[in-house]
């Protein structure tokens, strides 16, 4: 049985013709923004692990979010997005995952009524992709976003995570991941990478400058 790679799984999950691609925005920002922002929990090695250790005992696509009391978000009215890279991708690859997932990112935030704002934000947004592997004995074939697929001994998961952090304090003040391996498995859409952005939205139900959640935000 032929074994495929993290980075091949990724390529399946993400990567579409370069034809169909949204092109990301330009920006720019404060180097000493990323370089704080790094230490947030987003980045903590002991953190990713345990996110995924929590995804193999899942069965169906799981959403595990954290929002941090404290905020207060009657402060939070503008975002900016801060691209992440993959510890499992290539520069060029990276930016392919950046400009397909982004776009659904923008919708989300836009819906709000958050604006981007590239000088002085009051909240930095992330995303990465994260990956562990389980031991799995099933060798039979199967179907994985509707791609035909071996299912190997040696089976990957993926999750995507999304957070936001407080510009002026570098506090965590939100951050939602989901097993994207279960999530495109369950779902036919011609791009289930909308549904899952969606799904980890459904947990940060704040509009630009309101303290009270709104459950109309939320898509069914």
């Amino acid at each position: 049985m032929a074994q495929v790679s993290s980075t091949d799984l990724l390529r399946t999950l993400f990567f579409v013709p370069k034809s169909t691609y949204i092109s990301s925005k330009e920006g720019f920002f404060l180097k000493d923004v990323y370089k704080q922002i790094m230490f947030s929990i987003f980045v903590n090695m002991n953190f990713r692990l345990l996110i995924v250790g929590l995804f193999f005992y899942s069965c169906n696509p799981r959403v595990i979010q954290y929002q941090n009391e404290n905020a207060n978000f009657v402060n939070y009215r503008s975002f900016y997005i801060l691209n992440s890279k993959s510890d499992h991708l290539n520069a060029i690859e990276s930016e392919e995952v950046n400009n397909r997932i982004e776009p659904f990112i923008l919708d989300e935030m836009n819906r709000r009524g958050y604006v981007l704002d590239t000088e002085n934000p009051d909240l930095i947004l992330r995303f990465e992709i994260i990956y562990g592997s389980e031991n799995n004995n099933n060798s039979n074939p199967g179907s994985f976003n509707m791609i035909y697929y071996p299912i190997i001994s040696n089976k990957i998961v993926g999750a995507v995570l999304i957070e936001l952090v407080d510009n002026r304090t570098k506090k965590l003040i939100w951050q939602s991941s989901i097993d994207a391996n279960n999530a495109m498995k369950k779902r036919k859409e011609k791009d289930p990478l909308k549904r899952i952005v969606a799904s980890l939205f459904n947990t940060y139900l704040y509009r630009a400058g309101n303290p009270i959640p709104d459950e109309q935000l939320k898509i069914k």
